[in-house]
């Protein structure tokens, strides 16, 4: 009699093991989506931000029309619009050697606008966003 009612316990562990590890991994496994999904944006606009300053740093380029032009094709071919990001290029006070002023590019993407499930369990930034400094070429 005993040996049975061990065997029928066995089964309901097991039933009870997978419905609750289900329910458990289920939002584990969503949390990873959205955070390898915000990963792989930050990734890409810290590449448009490179890509702009790269642009900009270039003798003879059009600063604030080169940049944003690279910037707005990157960033709509990542499935990011203009309208969905804001970026601001900056300049520092010209220092005294022409080889030595800086372009400063940086993006800031508002996360709400890129988020592929709100889940509002999960702790994540306000804004993803990218900023690179370089230094100006030829005189």
């Amino acid at each position: 009699m005993k040996a049975r009612k061990r065997i029928s316990c066995r089964g309901t562990v097991t039933l009870e093991t997978a419905l609750v590890l289900s329910l458990i991994l289920l939002p584990l496994t969503f949390a990873a989506i959205e955070y390898g999904w915000l990963f792989l944006k930050s990734q890409q606009i810290a590449n448009a931000a490179r890509n702009g300053a790269r642009v900009g740093i270039r003798y003879g380029a059009i600063i604030p029309n080169d940049v944003t032009a690279t910037i707005d094709t990157l960033m709509t071919a990542a499935g990011m619009d203009k309208s969905k990001s804001g970026y601001t290029v900056s300049f520092p006070t010209p220092p005294s050697l022409p080889y030595s002023k800086a372009l400063t590019v940086r993006i800031v993407v508002p996360r709400i606008n890129i988020d592929v499930m709100n889940l509002p369990l999960l702790p994540k930034p306000d804004t993803l966003g990218a900023s690179v400094t370089m230094a100006k070429e030829g005189p």
